[in-house]
């Protein structure tokens, strides 16, 4: 009989696929650690809608006539603008947890509180809840309200997002409800997340078996609804992404920038909305992980976000002085490179870098023209 060797050679696909649909959110969600990621649920007490006459500000929304509606109903045509009023009482018992605020309309929102808006959602940004609070205490009543645009990521073309928009498109709400967040298991899908990702684009490269090699350890280490195996299966991430080549390796540094098209798929007034939904997320995003730093051009987008939104304006302020939301470019938009004369581009950059000067106290040092 022939010498057979004493292990088995796993298929790096099936293996792979394994890891993925441990972190599914279609798949095995009764067995695996993405229907854990929201372990509580709730309806919200009392949802009610007010289909606006156009993009008003929210001090006129909210004296809008809103009436009671129900997540299932559809909302629209394109362009349009639709306010939602929630009251939310938290379950008592959820004390000590972090309580989020599930929302998915298929469009982009922005949630707002007293005036000032809060974050950004957009499903196609996977960006659909929002903290009410890392662990609730005495208050469990929550009032905020959702400025729906009726629009997506890139707009609204007909069958595909360079296509003549859709003027008949509706957007349905498909989930609006207050859940608890497990932060172990979010920790571990972000680790499974990156761990497929390298195994799959370095598929024939010694570090992507080495990534697939401890996404299955994390798979098999992992007993569901048992946190100490939480913990050991977090650290095998821990130690994975700890290891180095060698001290003369390079260091890649990453930095956020959400590029906005100031004119594209989309009129100049949902631009300026799209920079209060971009903004207020990266600023949620700065409160949540002090080493994060994010570039942003376009002195345009900076003046709308100041004349409309003065509360946002005031923490990205904060948080340019403190050199992590960067003003990158010089310019006043990002404009075409190609046709634009050399006098265009002076113009630019004349009335950009004034503007930066002047709000910020110095001009940009940085290229940020894509």
């Amino acid at each position: 009989m022939a010498n057979v060797p004493g292990y088995v050679l796993k298929n790096s696909r099936t293996t792979r696929e394994r890891a993925e649909k441990f972190i599914s959110k279609i798949y095995f969600t009764d067995c695996n650690l993405f229907g854990k990621l929201y372990p509580k649920e709730c309806p919200i007490t009392a949802l009610r809608h007010f289909a606006a006459p156009g993009r008003i500000p929210y001090s006129e929304a909210v004296k809008g006539d809103f009436k009671e509606t129900k997540v299932g109903n559809s909302f629209g045509p394109l362009w349009s603008t639709h306010w939602f009023d929630l009251s939310m009482d938290v379950p008592a018992d959820w004390i000590g947890e972090e309580v989020r605020l599930i929302w998915d309309s298929q469009s982009e929102a922005l949630i707002w509180k007293d005036g000032v808006p809060l974050q950004g959602l957009s499903p196609e940004s996977k960006r659909t809840d929002f903290v009410l609070t890392k662990s609730l205490k005495d208050q469990t009543k929550y009032r905020l309200y959702v400025e729906m645009a009726c629009n997506g990521l890139f707009g609204g073309g007909l069958n595909g997002q360079i296509n003549p928009p859709d003027n008949n498109k509706h957007f349905t709400l498909q989930t609006a409800k207050l859940a608890t967040y497990d932060r172990d298991v979010a920790a571990l899908i972000h680790d499974l997340e990156i761990l497929t990702d390298m195994a799959k684009l370095l598929e024939n490269d010694n570090r992507g078996y080495q990534a697939l090699f401890a996404a299955n350890s994390i798979v098999n280490t992992v007993v569901i609804g048992d946190r100490e195996t939480y913990h050991r299966a977090h650290q095998i991430a821990v130690e994975f992404f700890s290891e180095q080549n060698s001290p003369n390796q390079h260091v890649i540094s990453a930095v956020g920038n959400c590029h906005i098209d100031t004119a594209w798929l989309w009129t100049y007034d949902e631009t300026k909305r799209k920079c209060a939904r971009s903004f207020t997320s990266t600023i949620r995003l700065m409160e949540e992980y002090p080493d994060f730093k994010f570039a942003c051009s376009q002195a345009q987008q900076f003046e709308w976000t100041k004349q409309l939104y003065p509360a946002l304006y005031s923490d990205m302020k904060k948080y340019i002085a403190a050199g992590r939301f960067i003003p990158v470019g010089g310019t006043w938009v990002e404009m075409d490179g190609n046709i634009p004369s050399g006098e265009a581009f002076a113009r630019q950059f004349l009335l950009g870098q004034k503007f930066f000067q002047k709000e910020f106290g110095k001009p940009c040092t940085e290229p940020g023209n894509r």
